[in-house]
């Protein structure tokens, strides 16, 4: 989930490529997961879900978690709190909101029900489940991380940011101890959101790149992520979840950090081809479950295999235009944050924070 840096060197290009690389493969996982599950429900076909594995969603969310922790790592180096937190703001609310409105349209014809909810279109926790779109439950998410580091970037915490990610891992721990996850849901109020064990991987991505200056090979973090992960299932949900979430915040920071596919992955066709589709990936992410069900309540007598890869088809393809749009309405808007004095970025920072403060009290 990705001022104007002093210098751009190749290695970082070549970083940026591979993680935009693995967050268009962790989107199209959670794809494939969704296009199963939902042709069992609506399709009453298990065809799908005998080969797409039942982990696939998780692994996806797990590692989209851990890219944005990683990814802030650095980035709270770089701007003061209001600047960074407006730059994430127009990142995440601008996107949803045009695929809001392109599935509230789309429901005057589409048998597909939308409900609508504004404290769901808000993005803030409450606990529901009201969602449009059927994915949000993971922005809720997004938007607490992002408020939290830029609550350490306000109060100076930035070099002690390491410290405070350990606190709260151990806090995490004593919550999942005492009430380990309920693997049948996914939305939280606010006094849960920050201790369910899937924020490991938020946690993890962005505590690893600052005490770890050595990450292993690739592989060998695959190995050992893959390792963590499936002897933490044997062990349960809450235990599987913690594996999962360290194994992929060490395979972000090692491809971050691994220079050894320049030739493939650097400034390449390959390259650039990934960072295209690493910045489709947040559309798609949104359009997706829409498409996927509405495919499947449309086209009835269309069978259940030419179905299932339409749906994945089609939302890829959707994503595209889409993603497009995103970028374009990311560039002009957070232009339009950099120009803004410093005092206008702190009232319009502050207010959401003090927004998102009084929604998590409310819904405590």
């Amino acid at each position: 989930m990705v001022v104007v840096a002093p210098a751009v060197d190749v290695g970082r290009t070549q970083r940026v490529h591979s993680l935009q690389w693995l967050r268009f493969v962790a989107a199209l996982a959670v794809v494939f997961y969704h296009a199963a599950v939902y042709q069992s429900l609506q399709r009453d076909s298990s065809w799908a879900l005998q080969y797409v594995p039942g982990w696939l969603g998780a692994v996806g969310v797990s590692l989209f978690f851990a890219l944005s922790g990683y990814l802030m790592s650095s980035s709270m180096h770089r701007y003061p709190a209001p600047q960074f937190l407006l730059h994430r703001l127009v990142r995440i609310y601008p996107p949803f909101f045009v695929v809001v409105a392109l599935v509230l349209v789309a429901a005057t014809w589409s048998p597909i029900t939308v409900p609508v909810d504004v404290y769901a279109l808000s993005l803030l926790p409450y606990g529901g489940a009201t969602y449009p779109l059927g994915v949000e439950w993971t922005l809720v998410f997004e938007i607490a991380f992002y408020v939290f580091v830029a609550v350490l970037i306000a109060l100076g915490r930035v070099r002690s940011a390491a410290s405070v990610l350990i606190g709260w891992l151990g806090l995490i721990l004593v919550h999942n101890v005492l009430w380990p996850d309920d693997p049948s849901v996914n939305v939280f109020p606010a006094h849960d959101l920050p201790f369910v064990a899937v924020t490991t991987a938020f946690a993890f991505g962005m505590l690893l790149p600052l005490v770890l200056h050595r990450p292993p090979h690739p592989v060998v973090a695959a190995i050992v992520g893959t390792a963590l992960w499936l002897s933490g299932s044997s062990q349960g949900v809450t235990a599987g979840r913690w594996g999962l979430g360290f194994g992929s915040a060490l395979l972000v920071l090692s491809l971050a950090r691994y220079d050894g596919w320049r030739p493939v992955f650097g400034d390449t066709p390959a390259g650039r081809l990934g960072n295209r589709l690493g910045n489709y990936s947040y559309m798609l992410y949104l359009c997706h479950l829409p498409v996927i069900r509405t495919l499947y309540a449309t086209l009835p007598g269309v069978g259940v295999v030419r179905v299932f890869v339409l749906s994945i088809v089609a939302s890829v393809l959707l994503s595209m235009p889409l993603g497009e749009l995103d970028m374009w309405m990311y560039r002009r808007l957070k232009e339009r944050v950099d120009q803004a004095s410093p005092g206008v970025r702190t009232v319009l920072a502050g207010g959401f924070v003090a927004v998102f403060t009084a929604s998590a009290v409310v819904f405590f």
